[in-house]
This record gives C-alpha cells, structure tokens and sequence, in this order.
C-alpha cells in the first residue's frame, strides 16, 4: 500500500535545512516508469513524483514543523517521508515530547502578530487542511499530505491512509487529531 522512502533524525536547530532538502529529496526523485525505488537516507533518496507546487508546499510545511519540534519538543527529533503510490507523498514531524500541539483555526491565524505560534496555522494552510498529530509511542508525529499532481486531496481518505500507517507502525497509536 505504501512504502517509507525516507527516515531521518540529527536535533539541532541549524538542521532545519537539511530536513528541507532531505524532504525535497524524497519527494522529487523517482524512476522513469513511475515506481517506487528503495533508498538509503544518506543519498539515494526516492519517491514518487511530486510536481513543483507540491514539493513548495512540503517545503515551507517541513520548515514549520521541524522548527516547531525543536522548539517544543523533546531531544529526539526526526523526518519520515512516505507516499502513496499515485496520489500523493506524507511528510512526518516526529519527536518524543509528551504534549500535543494544536493546529490553530484559520481565523484565529489571521489575529496572530508575532513570528511565533503561526508554524501548524500555516501547514494548515499550505496543505489544504490535509494535516494533522497523532501520538505513536513516546512522544507525536505531525504529519501533513501533498498530491503528486498538485491536485486537491480527499481530506477524509488520506487522513484515513495516514491512520491505518500509523496503527500498522505503532499498534498503541492514539486517533488522529486536527
């Protein structure tokens, strides 16, 4: 059904780069056909096809959410990166702090001034609201979606997929939270 192309963990705040390029890695390389090829975190990256605006989009939405685990979070913080074969490519924030965060309403965004607090507001945005967190083990995953063709995504089906790939992962997974 689907298959992990990528799975990286290095904490620190000047790693947020790097998380983007690995995603942008992940996310972009793929065979010629069209399937899946297996690859080793350190270079070889693969997945399925990913178009312009949706590796912008996981981009920008990877840079939210790995900050967002640093500054939150707890020492071990790390990027999964997973797709599903002709639809679309799932980006996972994971670290191993206990609270959860919550993805703030699209208005209550608009009243935010600061540079802090936007970060789940804006992945939100960026992704059509096809986010959300769910506990796995020790800690949570935030985790967000983007179509291989820039198309729109059936919230409810891929919050579905991204359940059952957390329930085969980790059997104590709690239910998805938005």
């Amino acid at each position: 059904m689907n298959e992990v192309m990528c799975v990286w963990r290095r904490p620190g705040p000047e790693d947020v780069g790097l998380a983007r390029f690995l995603v942008d890695g992940a996310l972009a390389a793929a065979e010629v056909d069209g399937a899946l090829a297996a690859a080793e975190v350190d270079g070889a990256l693969a997945a399925a096809e990913v178009d312009e605006a949706g590796l912008g989009v996981a981009r920008l939405a990877v840079s939210e959410a790995f900050t967002n685990a640093l500054l939150h979070g707890r020492p071990e913080v790390g990027v999964e990166v997973w797709t599903w074969p002709g639809r679309c490519g799932v980006v996972e924030v994971y670290d191993t702090g206990p609270t959860l965060p919550v993805f703030p309403e699209p208005e209550e965004l608009a009243r935010v001034i600061d540079d802090h607090g936007r970060g789940l507001g804006l992945i939100r945005a960026f992704t059509r609201e096809v986010c959300g967190v769910y506990r796995c083990g020790v800690g949570k995953r935030v985790w967000f979606a983007v179509a291989m063709d820039g198309s729109a995504l059936d919230t409810r089906r891929t919050r579905a997929l991204v359940e059952e790939h957390a329930r085969l992962r980790a059997p104590r997974s709690a239910a998805l939270m938005v």
